[in-house]
This record gives C-alpha cells, structure tokens and sequence, in this order.
C-alpha cells in the first residue's frame, strides 16, 4: 500500500509547546515505521518557544512552509518589514523577563486599566481578525501548497490536527476536490470548551459549521481523550461514533531518562499555573506541612513559562509564607523536563473537583508513561481520573481538612510502586502512538 501521509499542522518544530508533539511524535515514528510522512506547516512562530533540537530529530522528513501572516498589528508591521516583534526575539532581548511582566501590574497584582484604544484593538481582533481563528491568512496558501505536495509525492492520506479550526477548513478542501483519505485529528473538543471557541455568536456560528463538515467529509475522526468521543457522540446523537478513534499521546521513547536512584522531594507542577487554580492547592499544603521538620517538607517545583507563573502564584501564596519552599523553572526542552519528573517524589494535577472533567493533560501523559505517582485533584468522573486509576498512580484528594492531613501522610510515607499497571502505562509510549495512528491509516 501507499505508505505517504502529508502532516498538517501550524504547531511544529522547531517550537516547543504542548500542541507541537502530538504530531511531532507522529512523523518522527511513522519514519521509523516504514512510512513516507511530509509536513505542511507556517512560515513563521510568533508566540512560542522554539527548540531547534526538534528539527534534527527529523533529518530525511520533508517539511514544508506555507506564508502565514499573524492578523494584528505586529504581524501587518512584520510583514511590511518592520522589526520581529516575535516571543523568541523579545525573549531572547529580555523584554520578557518578569521584572518588566510585573511593572505592568498595579500594586495589588490587578490588571493595569486597558486604554480605550487597545480596547478597540481587542474589539476588532475578537470579531473581525480572528475568523474563524488566527490562522485563517495561512489557509489559502496552504491548500495550494498541499496540492501541489499530494500530487508531487503521489501522497494518498491527510492528517489535520486541530485546533485551530482553519486545519479543519483545509482538510475539508482538500477531501472535496481530490481523491484522499483524511484523518482528522482532535486535541480539544472545539465546540463545547468555552475556552476553545469565539464568545461572538457569528464567529461560532461558523467555528460550528467546520466542526460539521470536518465530520461529514473525513474517513476518520481521532480525539486524543476518550471523553471527546462521548461529547461529540452527544452533539451528533451518535451518527459518526463509528468514524471515532481514541489514541492517547504517548511521551517520546527516546527522551526516557536513566532511572534515579535517590529521589527529590518534591512535589512537581508542570505547565502554565491558570488563574483559575487560584490559591486551593497552597493552603492545602501549608496545612500540610505544620509540624513538619525542614528536611521532612517537600519543595513545590514549578516548570513552564517563569514570567507567566511566578506573576499568577506569587499572588496566591501572599501571605502563606510557603515562599521559600517554591521553586520555579523556566520552559525547557522535554528532554530535560523529563528528568525533573524522573526525579520528583510526586507530581500534581491541581485543577479541582469540577473542571476539565474532559481532559487527559499533556503533563499526564508524561506521569502516567514514566510510571510517577500523581497528587490529583480533579472531578471523580474526570478522564484523567480514569486513566490514572487503570495505571495505578492516582492519589486522589480534595481541597478539605481531611486533604490535608492525607497530604501529610502521603510526604511522610515511603514511596511505592506495587500498584503501578506497568503495562497499561506503555500505552503512553509515542512508538505505541504512532502503531494505533498506523493501524487507522491502513484500514481506510
């Protein structure tokens, strides 16, 4: 069989992110597999990290780029030949560090008031620039490019992953006019997430309207959550259950660290802290430390982007005095990210008891693959819920009294692994990723 599958996505390498890898594990394992995978992506990174590491993972993989013009200010002066305005360039010039990040707060850690002017720029970005998403410049060059790779590679399969919804509306386009299988490829349920979708109901209307026809037209339907095909079941009363497929995420082989012997004690938090964590899980443990010997309490290790995170938990902990027993990181590459979470006594899913019930967690996928037992506050009917209980890693709580003495129970007992699921937890394995993604592809 024709073993060619064109990639399309605007997240990949070199940015380093958590929509990157998904499909970044897909093509550096379909190469390894026998497959022939191609890549149609942007032509320009504005707002991420890059980790040019990524790239040479990928040596023999054709990749090409299609222009992308970001629809906003910067991405117009950009384009005209303006300086880059873009996150690695103004990181990279310090403008980013937290220092500056601060001076933008008011003294009680409160948004500065927006002028009425950026406003405006806010109110035109949401309703007009953004339709259906931030992407939407790239589509047009995208379908021409994609047709031009699919006919010059004799390429016979299509995988898109969303969001955003503009992957979709390429994918649609090119079902429609040539002769391909697609697969499209679910990181988020689009439309039920308020956060994944327009709040302006014109622009939803249309978002909704791509997720219709993304269903109508592709060969398959892959969600990275079990709990998406459920909620997509729902807004279709069952009709395309049989086009859905659930295949997790699976943490990169290769980036497996040597096991460690002697473990920190910490508990370890990966990825941007939300404001809508609040301050539960550091009262929590406050309560949990009482009483507790310096050597006996565990730091709070905090990795991803260090001007974001310090901001959102410093105004969380005023007033704990738990300031010296947090840690933070900046964003890494995953292969050094890994050998934090190799080495932390526990990991940390903090969201609470009612949202996100959907999620699986990029972070999780990590913890559940290097076998790390996870401090989890999350729903009871939550997905993470489930898959950490099928590996057994889970450590369920809640943000009550009686939390906080498990908390301290659970720092000062021995660890122990006699319930961890080793086999359910290779499931979590990019090269078991990759064998789920190419058992779809050969039966289209």
């Amino acid at each position: 069989m024709n073993k060619k599958v064109l990639i399309i996505t605007p997240f990949f390498a070199p940015e380093t992110h958590a929509a990157v890898f998904r499909a970044h594990k897909l093509v550096k394992y379909l190469k390894r597999m026998g497959w022939e995978p191609s890549v149609l992506t942007v032509d320009i990174n504005y707002v991420y990290n890059e980790d040019p590491g990524l790239l040479k993972e990928l040596e023999g993989v054709p990749i090409y780029r299609s222009s992308y013009i970001e629809p906003s200010i910067r991405g117009l002066k950009m384009a005209l030949g303006g300086p880059d305005r873009t996150f690695k360039t103004l990181k990279a010039s310090g403008a980013l560090n937290t220092s500056t990040q601060t001076s933008k707060q008011s003294t009680n850690n409160a948004p500065v008031e927006r002028s009425t002017s950026s406003k405006l720029y806010n109110y035109i970005l949401k309703r007009y620039l953004n339709k259906p998403d931030r992407f939407w410049t790239w589509e047009k060059g995208a379908i021409k490019k994609a047709k031009e790779i699919i006919e010059k590679e004799n390429i016979s399969m299509v995988y898109t992953t969303c969001l955003p919804f503009t992957t979709n509306k390429i994918g649609i386009a090119l079902k429609k006019s040539l002769n391909i299988k697609w697969v499209a490829d679910f990181r988020d349920p689009i439309t039920y997430g308020k956060r994944f979708h327009s709040s302006i109901p014109k622009i939803y209307k249309l978002q909704r309207q791509i997720q219709d026809d993304t269903f109508k037209y592709a060969d398959q339907v892959v969600t990275l959550s079990s709990s998406y095909g459920l909620i997509f079941s729902d807004q279709y009363s069952g009709e395309y259950d049989h086009k859905h497929s659930f295949i997790p995420t699976g943490l990169d082989d290769d980036y497996i660290p040597a096991k460690e012997e002697e473990k920190t004690n910490t508990f370890l938090f990966i990825g941007e802290y939300l404001k809508e964590y609040k301050g539960h899980f550091f009262s929590l443990y406050k309560k949990a430390i009482e009483g507790l010997t310096e050597d006996q309490i565990p730091k709070i290790l905090i990795i991803g982007r260090k001007d974001v995170n310090e901001r959102v938990v410093n105004s969380n902990i005023e007033g704990l005095g738990i300031e010296k027993y947090i840690i933070f990181h900046d964003h890494m590459p995953q292969s050094e990210l890994y050998k934090f979470v190799e080495k932390s006594r526990f990991t940390l899913l903090i969201n609470g008891a009612y949202s996100l019930w959907w999620c699986s967690f990029a972070k999780l996928v990590d913890y559940i693959a290097l076998k790390k037992r996870v401090v989890a506050f999350i729903p009871a009917i939550s997905e993470a819920r489930s898959e950490l209980s099928k590996s057994g890693l889970g450590v369920f709580l809640n943000y009550d009294d009686e939390s906080a003495l498990k908390l301290k129970q659970i720092i000062l007992e021995k660890d122990h692994q006699e319930s961890v699921n080793k086999e359910y937890c290779k499931r979590y394995l990019a090269s078991s990723q990759v064998k789920s993604f190419i058992e779809i592809f050969e039966n289209l």
